[in-house]
């Protein structure tokens, strides 16, 4: 099952640059990022949630450049491959949070 992350959902990557989460799941992520990351590489990611910082170490599997005028900026598909527990626990808070109803005006 996949879930569109809209909110104040930000993570980084090793670099410490944050990125926007596009879409994530248990195992993995699409996160927008402003610099493209190798393919097949590991990654230590860190997902902040109400302030309280949680780590993965996740592996690049796709890389796909975004038209931008003003910088550039890359989709990135990530497969988690080790979590720790309060990673997880952030991942199922962003899960049940999505899953609720969402009203329509």
């Amino acid at each position: 099952m996949r879930y569109e992350v809209f909110g104040a959902f930000w993570g980084t990557f090793d670099a410490g640059d944050a990125v926007r989460v596009r879409n994530l799941t248990h195992q993995g992520a699409l996160i927008e990022a402003d610099q493209p990351l190798a393919i097949e590489s590991v990654q230590s990611v860190c997902l902040m949630l109400d302030g309280q910082p949680a780590i993965a170490d996740a592996k690049v599997r796709h890389l796909e450049p975004l038209p931008s005028e003003e910088h550039p900026h890359y989709l990135v598909g990530l497969e988690f491959l080790s979590m720790t527990t309060a990673f997880q626990d952030a991942v199922d808070r962003v899960m049940a949070y999505r899953a609720g109803p969402t009203e329509l005006r």
